[in-house]
């Protein structure tokens, strides 16, 4: 490390305790992020170098950079890391309102469709989240919750009841590997809790529940730390724990506690379930009794040649924006500070590009052990998310985005239909929301769905095998508003 960062943080320290934080109660001892605009606005720089550096190319991907140009290398759709682009691009429209990244964002999203149907790994939610996640989320178009879906449904193809988890890749034979499940695919457990939210497919969300069981079963250390690999047998007991991102099998892989974080604190998001908000409060407690006083994290905690190797700003990133969510859920100080002083770290010249011509917005990200440090889209993509958390956490104004969700039913398809058909709705405001199937004579047949809906657009299926041939009708209603549109059962 070199001894100026320590000179750096010291003032850091003393400028942070001495500035005016500017938070009004409740938000007292909450810390600053001193750097917010000048983040936003080296974002805006780097994206844009990006954008021209690959010539609006949209079926490349950056994925990172070389070590000596500072330049994006690219890859195709089908790398874990392609959907992180897409979804800084989103993220950017978040931050400015401005059209000109949701025009961008668009187009690389598009790029991925294709993805929604790769079973043979696990990225699969890396892919669709990062792109058509984070556009459904912020334009509420039912396209995109078709693919998110459809990526779903592929992610749980994977799903092995045996060992109750999604299989993050097929056997490997050069590691003795039978069916390996890695740390980072609790990550991808946010495609299946989405699309279960907004299809009621609540096996998907029973899998994801069970895959983050798992995770805590096998997975956790006693001290808190996780392991990178668990491998089990057809029977479903373990073959054996280790970790390939380290120094050797017992390490402590900086990025890996950092997906557990952001992991197991988006499980309780969806399902409130005490044990994963446990888990997230574990894990993150190890992550920061181990970092650096500079707040980024070497690339292995237990590598034995610290403090001459490399750090991992994307584990930093990563686990400053699983952070701020667990902060939303503990009211913990402690952890919405340490997330910001990560923040106020990344934005120093150690390890932004503010002041080199990198083309990523961080630089020092270490892909593997012995890879030299370098930028990687997936430290700027959640140091971008970590950024929107933190506005959202201080209760900063964000520009008016225009979304496409308004009061809406959707013709069902297929139509004319056998036994089986379904249909979007969108509700523009939150609120009880009744959907019900009538006969022709205005009898109701069955009741497809009562219950609170948030605004945003929905998918409901229909098992219509016991009911006769001919016209039905079927109709939404929330608040005072109503609309109903007709559909044919051909069996």
């Amino acid at each position: 490390m070199k001894l100026g960062i320590y000179h750096l943080f010291t003032l850091l320290i003393f400028v942070t305790a001495n500035v005016d934080l500017s938070f009004s109660q409740p938000y007292a001892d909450l810390r600053n992020f001193l750097f917010l605009n000048d983040a936003i606005n080296l974002a805006d720089q780097k994206l844009e170098k990006t954008l021209e550096e690959i010539s609006f190319h949209k079926t490349v991907h950056p994925a990172h950079t070389d070590t000596v140009t500072g330049e994006w290398i690219t890859f195709d759709r089908n790398e874990w890391t392609s959907g992180f682009f897409a979804g800084t691009l989103w993220f950017m429209y978040q931050l400015t309102g401005e059209e000109k990244w949701q025009e961008y964002a668009q187009k690389w999203t598009h790029d991925m469709k294709s993805t929604a149907y790769k079973s043979s790994d696990h990225d699969v939610g890396f892919r669709i989240v990062g792109s058509y996640g984070n556009g459904f989320k912020l334009t509420d178009q039912p396209e995109y919750l078709k693919i998110i879906l459809q990526g779903a449904y592929s992610l749980s193809k994977r799903y092995n009841p045996d060992i109750g988890a999604v299989k993050s890749w097929d056997p490997w034979t050069e590691l003795n590997a039978v069916n390996p499940v890695i740390i980072d695919n609790l990550m991808n457990l946010e495609l299946l809790f989405l699309a279960a939210k907004h299809s009621g497919r609540n096996e998907w969300k029973d899998i994801a529940i069970t895959h983050a069981n798992t995770t805590i079963e096998h997975h956790l250390r006693q001290d808190g730390s996780t392991y990178h690999i668990v491998d089990f047998n057809k029977n479903g007991s373990v073959n054996r724990k280790f970790t390939i991102q380290g120094y050797d099998k017992n390490s402590v892989w900086s990025r890996g506690q950092a997906w557990a974080i952001y992991g197991f604190t988006m499980a309780y998001r969806y399902t409130k379930n005490p044990d994963f908000l446990k888990a997230a409060t574990t894990v993150a407690d190890y992550f920061l009794e181990n970092l650096p006083v500079d707040h980024v994290p070497w690339y292995d905690f237990r590598e034995p040649a610290i403090p001459n190797t490399t750090k991992d700003a994307s584990a930093a990133a990563i686990a400053s924006s699983g952070l701020i969510e667990l902060y939303s859920f503990t009211n913990n100080p402690d952890y919405f500070n340490n997330a910001v002083d990560i923040l106020n770290s990344l934005m120093s010249d150690e390890y932004s590009s503010k002041q080199t011509d990198d083309s990523s917005i961080l630089l020092r990200s270490t892909i593997h052990r012995g890879d030299s440090e370098r930028g990687t889209i997936y430290a700027d993509y959640y140091f971008l998310e970590a950024i929107i958390r933190y506005k959202n956490q201080i209760e900063s104004e964000f520009p008016y985005l225009e979304t496409q969700s308004f009061f809406q039913l959707g013709q069902n398809y297929p139509n004319p239909f056998n036994n089986q058909t379904q249909f979007y709705y969108s509700v523009e405001n939150a609120g009880n929301v009744n959907i019900d199937l009538y006969n022709l004579a205005g009898r109701k047949i069955k009741t497809l769905f009562s219950g609170f809906r948030e605004p945003g657009s929905y998918l409901i299926q229909v098992n219509a095998s016991n009911l006769a041939s001919g016209f039905y009708i079927y109709a939404i209603q929330s608040h005072d508003m109503r609309k109903s549109k007709k559909m044919l059962l051909i069996q």
